[in-house]
């Protein structure tokens, strides 16, 4: 099949664009950024640009558009909610639109877990209400928006993925806190925990297993148009550096710093993804695996040892 992947050259894009090429897939990548490595055709294309979007898909007889383009640093949206809104939104009704006019079988879009907002409920489940606080939210769930109205209205298969926090190789974004882990280990110093994270809850999933989940979903008749993406290991920020540290048998302590800017987070966010596991029976890259082979690839990529050997 033909495959268009929107942000190929991300960081979740790049690995997903690749899980697809190695199950024999013809694939195109659109991205504002082209990907040095890639062995397949790629295209420098601003996701907004609907024209010049919809006939790439008609051209090249698309079947499956996954969409991953999009504005994902929580800090960059607060400083600039009018971009979010316009990347993040009308980018994703450009992918919609274009799937539409070119009959495209099926479009998977990649949401987040952020959509839900704060919830009384904890773990939360697909059919919770959204409720949006911060631009980056917002901005999401007006992607969300669309997929309802293209799913209704004109009778399309379009599959909402909202995953929680991604890690492994190949993330160099440091404003996360698993590059910026990887950076203080091999450099020796301690994972840096921001200080009002100490007891902020947040679930993490690998991104080698997000890739292999996408694929299902895009290749597989499903029986749902919502999935959560989630391991269903809440842990605190602090706990999270600790288990990395173990992990890379690294002997410095995780090391508290101070947040820069303003921006609200959720203090305890998790959502329930047993329904992708159950109807996948899927299972999922155990953690400490996942953190050492992404501190592998870290060093790798940055011409580094690996510690221990």
């Amino acid at each position: 099949m033909n495959i268009l992947i929107t942000g190929h050259s991300g960081f979740i894009g790049s690995h997903t664009a690749s899980y697809f090429v190695q199950r024999g897939h013809t694939v195109y990548g659109v991205s504002r950024s082209l990907n040095p490595d890639c062995n397949f055709r790629q295209y420098d294309l601003d996701v907004t640009d609907y024209d010049s979007l919809s006939r790439l898909t008609n051209e090249n007889a698309i079947d499956i558009i996954v969409h991953f383009a999009g504005k994902p640093i929580v800090s960059d949206c607060d400083r600039d909610p009018f971009n979010a809104f316009k990347v993040n939104g009308l980018g994703t009704a450009a992918v919609l639109e274009s799937a539409r006019y070119a009959g495209v079988k099926k479009t998977v879009v990649f949401e987040t877990d952020k959509v839900y907002g704060f919830q009384e409920e904890v773990p939360t489940t697909e059919d919770a209400v959204p409720n949006p606080g911060s631009p980056y939210e917002i901005s999401k769930v007006i992607a969300t928006t669309f997929c309802d109205f293209y799913r209704k209205h004109y009778n399309m298969d379009v599959i909402s993925v909202r995953s929680v926090n991604v890690f492994g190789p190949g993330d160099f974004s440091y404003s996360r806190i698993l590059p910026a882990a990887m950076r203080n280990i091999s450099e020796g110093k301690g994972i840096p925990v921001y200080e009002n994270a100490i007891k902020m809850y947040r679930d993490f999933i690998y991104v080698k297993d997000v890739a292999k989940m996408v694929f299902l979903l895009a290749t597989t008749d499903t029986e749902h148009s919502i999935y959560n993406f989630s391991t269903n290991e809440p842990m605190s920020i602090l706990q999270f550096a600790e288990r990395v540290t173990a992990a890379l048998n690294h002997n410095v302590d995780p090391t508290i710093i101070k947040k820069p800017g303003e921006f609200p987070e959720i203090p305890y966010q998790a959502i329930d993804g047993t329904r992708f596991v159950k109807e996948f029976n899927f299972r999922f890259t155990p953690f400490e695996e996942a953190v050492r082979e992404t501190y592998e690839g870290y060093c790798e990529k940055s011409n580094l040892p690996v510690l221990g050997r």
